[in-house]
């Protein structure tokens, strides 16, 4: 078990990603259209608290249904490989422990029964199969991992993502037309990840052409998102330019303070300074400061 993509290169055929494109374009206007309505716009730009509160959830939320659904379209693509939403994997108590205690190496190459019984359920975003190589990979999508820095959440993440990997061959073997796997993997997409590096198991979206083995699914993928985006602050746009239209277009007079016939009031009289040698002050040393390092 390892938290890298496994599995052969297979080029998806051109016409799979052409086709797609129109998919992700309907798939941006939908998330757009249930982030920000019109008149949720209008009324969080004339300030209702709760709408504003309510539009900032909204877009977060959209957006990381965004990213699954992009991926998903992306990872259907490929001609050899059965892409899987929707799976329950059971959470045996038996293989937490067994990744939480032991070494990947006296692990590795095992699979539990999945009928052994756990109230414990894992719902991976996506898994995806290959028939040819008898691979599987586990995938988890994610907006941004910001919430699970800090306190082992990702390691545990991880730990579950992994567990749920000992019971795939099972689950696909016995829900999904005796589909073989032999080697499965895991992967966590971060919508927000910069760093190239996937090394702890964490990829970018714009290395999805690594991750799926489809050309250009990251810049799809990466400007898909960047619609999206766009597409609401033009809504946002829209909105402001509807509710605030400029004083000249409107006819709106212009609001200047009134006169109550105030004369202008005069600066003190300033008396002229004795002409003399310029004072200078001592000069000011401004830089970094910390346990044994001195400013320069």
């Amino acid at each position: 078990m390892t938290n890298n993509f496994i599995g052969h290169s297979a080029e998806a055929p051109t016409h799979a990603l052409a086709d797609v494109s129109s998919s992700l374009a309907l798939l941006v206007d939908q998330a757009i259209a249930a982030t920000i309505p019109e008149e949720t716009a209008k009324l969080a730009v004339n300030g209702d608290p709760e709408t504003l509160a309510t539009l900032g959830r909204a877009i977060a939320v959209q957006e990381g249904y965004l990213i699954e659904a992009v991926v998903a379209s992306l990872a259907a693509t490929h001609p050899d490989r059965l892409t899987l939403s929707g799976v329950r994997l059971p959470l045996l108590p038996a293989a937490l422990d067994l990744i939480r205690k032991n070494r990947k190496s006296l692990y590795e190459g095992l699979s539990l029964d999945a009928t052994a019984g756990s109230t414990a359920i894992y719902h991976p975003d996506l898994v995806i199969a290959d028939p040819h190589t008898r691979s599987a990979l586990i995938v988890d999508v994610k907006r941004s991992l910001s919430g699970y820095m800090g306190g082992g959440k990702l390691a545990e993440l991880q730990h579950r993502m992994t567990a749920s990997g000992l019971v795939l061959p099972d689950i696909l073997w016995r829900d999904h037309q005796r589909l073989a796997v032999e080697t499965v993997g895991t992967a966590i997409i971060d919508a927000s990840r910069t760093s190239h590096d996937v090394s702890d198991g964490v990829w970018p979206i714009s290395r999805l052409d690594d991750l799926l083995d489809i050309d250009d699914a990251g810049a799809l993928a990466v400007g898909s998102l960047e619609a999206f985006r766009s597409g609401v602050r033009n809504v946002w746009r829209n909105a402001i330019e509807a509710s605030f239209p400029t004083a000249a277009r409107s006819g709106m007079p212009i609001i200047t303070a009134p006169d109550h016939g105030k004369k202008p009031r005069r600066l003190p009289h300033k008396a002229p300074q004795p002409e003399g040698p310029v004072q200078t002050r001592s000069p000011i040393t401004v830089g970094p400061f910390g346990p044994g390092v001195r400013a320069h």
